[in-house]
């Protein structure tokens, strides 16, 4: 990396670790695979386009998903085992969280809410700015329709839509626009300045891949709790900022409704104290339907709390696996949550409101331990497959003060990995 600390000094000399991720010997069958996502991607949409307008009664919205369904999981795995065409880990570990994603929001669109309801999907979802009649729809009506079905992940104006976003959106509805777009333009400029410090500090600290490097700090359980808090923090940060950045272009550019626009994260004065409301409220809900679709067909409430995990456990082992080819950690640290959740709501139980504050606290104290504890081989995996050498911002503000050393322009280090730099 190009960052060094505020605490060494700018003359320092660092020799960075070799990446992880390097594939020089890549086949191009390995290249060839990248063309799977697209397929997937291509062939959910047509099916959906062909099956949407149809009732439940029609066989063809019957047989179609069941033959679609099993090939879509097929070329899913496909895509995770074998592309390895891609150099950049931040890219790697998207396109393998990409390809579990899609299929299992090809799994629940094509044949489990259509198991589920009478009627049409194209009364189902209802999307305003890309309309499908129910009666005689033109093809191009229809693939669109489709295609907008699969960009709403999170079922935004769906009757899936959580309740919890339903309040952040109203929440932005007070909003105007201008005051919107600022606020978001705010948030991009306060994270990437806080990314250039938290860089700054992995230069220091070196992560978990040079422990024999004089200037990396000790593997000790105070370092591992700053390690995988500042881990943690890094994917907060870019998911987040991505999302206002994408927001502005949107909103700002192309004209979207604001209100379709609501926050991915909860804030963090709201209250949350447990694991279970650290994974639903403070997190971000990006794969919420995808992980909990499942959920309503068990009446086990352990399998309730299992089965989202389960599924969060494969998405992140793609992603990781895509990097390193070792997503084990990064699996186990998800399926560990329900546990902790369980045994969590067995002392304090589900709900505290009422309780005193000392409860609150010694709750809150007991779920952070346990994200910091279970949570250090996540952020391990991901540091060993290179997601950490990545400078994910446009320019430095520290090297524009001189506080560190390197270029005030950062895009050369993550270019570089893509090649077109």
């Amino acid at each position: 990396m190009l960052f060094a600390s505020p605490l060494v000094l700018n003359n320092v000399q660092h020799y960075p670790r070799s990446p992880t991720y390097d594939a020089p010997d890549l086949q191009p069958a390995d290249r060839a695979s990248f063309w799977l996502l697209p397929i997937s991607i291509a062939l959910q949409q047509i099916t959906l386009a062909i099956i949407g307008p149809l009732p439940k009664t029609s066989l063809v919205r019957t047989l179609l998903p069941a033959i679609v369904v099993p090939i879509i999981i097929g070329i899913g795995i496909q895509a995770t085992l074998f592309c390895r065409h891609l150099t950049s880990p931040v890219v790697n570990f998207g396109y393998g969280t990409a390809a579990i994603s899609i299929t299992l929001q090809g799994i629940d669109i094509l044949f489990v809410i259509p198991w589920r309801y009478e009627i049409p999907l194209t009364e189902i979802f209802q999307i305003a700015n890309k309309p499908c009649p129910t009666l005689n729809p033109t093809w191009k009506q229809r693939f669109d329709w489709a295609g907008a079905c699969f960009n709403n992940p999170r079922m935004l104006n769906t009757p899936f839509e959580p309740a919890l976003l339903k309040k952040r959106r109203e929440k932005v509805a007070q909003m105007s626009r201008s005051w919107f777009l600022i606020t978001r333009l705010a948030r991009v400029i306060m994270t990437w300045i806080l990314i250039d410090f938290l860089l700054a500090w992995c230069r220091y600290d070196l992560w978990f891949g040079s422990a024999t490097h004089h200037m990396a700090l000790p593997d000790t359980w105070v370092s591992g709790a700053f390690r995988t808090v500042f881990g943690g923090s890094a994917m907060w940060m870019a998911v987040n900022s991505e999302h206002a950045l994408c927001a502005i272009v949107y909103v700002g550019l192309f004209g979207q409704d604001h209100k379709d626009w609501p926050d991915l994260f909860g804030i963090w004065t709201e209250e949350w104290y447990t694991i279970a409301e650290f994974w639903g409220i403070a997190w971000h809900g990006l794969f919420r339907q995808q992980f909990t679709f499942l959920t309503h067909t068990v009446s086990s409430p352990i399998l309730r709390v299992f089965i989202p995990f389960l599924l969060s456990g494969i998405l992140h082992f793609a992603g990781a696996y895509m990097q390193s080819r070792d997503g084990v950690d990064a699996m186990m640290f998800l399926l560990l949550q329900p546990v902790g959740i369980l045994v969590q709501q067995m002392v304090v139980g589900k709900n505290l409101k009422g309780k005193g504050w000392v409860v609150k606290l010694l709750t809150w104290v007991s779920t952070m331990v346990w994200l910091m504890t279970t949570g250090y081989g996540f952020v391990a995996a991901y540091s060993r497959g290179g997601m950490f050498d990545i400078e994910p911002i446009p320019m430095s503000f520290l090297s524009m003060l001189g506080i560190v050393e390197g270029k005030v322009f950062r895009y050369g280090g993550a270019l570089s990995h893509f090649g077109w730099y």
